[in-house]
């Protein structure tokens, strides 16, 4: 069978050592990739889902995705060896706006920041060993993606 497309890139067997967990809307694909190249890591696995971490928090998911994303989120740790977890919440998130019609951005920012604190909190307890970072992306006057770093509580 002939290929209808070969990358420049060359195939790496071994996995990554980082799973970057992000909302699926892809204006910040090329964003949340840089970011994870400058802070060391130049290859990652990925979980883009519309919501991204908001699927680890019940009050946030429903059920059955909150399963279906830990369960996702530990085999790739356990399987791949992940060591670095970034989690990454953004600004005007669909799955946010859709799941609280009744919020104001901001609001939603603060929902979104609890929520990536939670999904934090969830990898400390199931997986101790692994680096946790949390950020959420916020298009600054420039019109560029700003990650700010997010404090655990």
């Amino acid at each position: 069978m002939a290929a209808a497309y070969t990358s420049k890139e060359k195939f790496e067997a071994s996995h990554p050592d980082a799973l970057a967990v992000y909302c699926s809307d892809g204006r910040f694909t090329d964003a949340v990739e840089e970011l994870l190249h400058s802070i060391g890591h130049p290859r990652l696995d990925t979980m883009t889902l519309p919501g991204g971490p908001a699927l680890f928090e019940l009050t946030t998911a429903d059920f059955a995705g909150l399963e279906a994303t830990r369960t996702a989120a530990s085999f790739l740790v356990k399987g791949h060896g992940i060591e670095h977890v970034v989690l990454l919440a953004h600004e005007g998130c669909g799955y946010y706006r859709s799941r609280n019609p009744g919020l104001e951005a901001e609001d939603i920012i603060q929902k979104q920041l609890a929520d990536l604190r939670s999904a934090g909190r969830w990898f400390h307890g199931a997986m101790p060993q692994v680096d946790v970072r949390l950020y959420i992306a916020r298009i600054n006057k420039a019109g560029r993606v700003a990650f700010h770093v997010v404090e655990e509580r």
